[in-house]
């Protein structure tokens, strides 16, 4: 068998990625299995078991996909805060995405793998947002946490309103939150 280029297993990867977020989306979290999302992508069995664990590592690359960067609070290359801000927004008033998030935090209620998986993602998000923060405004660690965590928690309750279909004033809410991060 020929090895693949490293783009074609990054596409591989994103079309799995792509099918799950519409059956999600489709047919909601619980009411979709493993099997439907190998039938969506068009790969092998073994093939989304090779890039995903299970159907809970599935859900936490859908989750991270939407927002388009990756959170690495260790790296040299940070994206400035109004960016980092834009790209947060963008996830959280996606309304398909929000409902999809939904559903992965009310199964994270019974599930102590997706609780855990949600709890290390959030500590990569804030801690990538503190930096984003410290950066911009010299704020330092622990009150760029602080700062970071009610951004998120700002945000996590945007989603929600958004999901459902609550009118919200997002060019507003932006604004407010950036000059709250900033």
């Amino acid at each position: 068998m020929a090895k693949l280029s490293e783009q074609q297993v990054r596409d591989r990867r994103q079309a799995i990625i792509d099918a799950a977020t519409a059956l999600f989306a489709q047919q909601g979290f619980s009411d979709t299995s493993m099997a439907d999302i190998v039938d969506a992508s068009g790969v092998a069995t073994g093939t989304v078991y090779r890039y995903f664990d299970n159907k809970d590592a599935v859900v936490m690359a859908v989750s991270e996909s939407a927002l388009g960067v990756r959170f690495d609070a260790e790296s040299s290359n940070l994206v400035p805060l109004d960016e980092a801000i834009e790209a947060l927004m963008a996830a959280a008033t996606d309304q398909r995405r929000g409902q999809i998030s939904s559903q992965v935090w009310a199964k994270a209620t019974s599930s102590a793998r997706l609780q855990s998986m949600i709890a290390e993602r959030h500590v990569r998000v804030r801690r990538w947002l503190a930096r984003s923060i410290e950066q911009t405004s010299g704020e330092p660690g622990p009150a760029a946490q602080r700062r970071a965590e009610l951004i998120l928690c700002a945000l996590s309750g945007l989603q929600i309103r958004v999901a459902s279909g609550v009118e919200v004033d997002t060019e507003a809410f932006r604004e407010e939150l950036l000059a709250f991060a900033d």
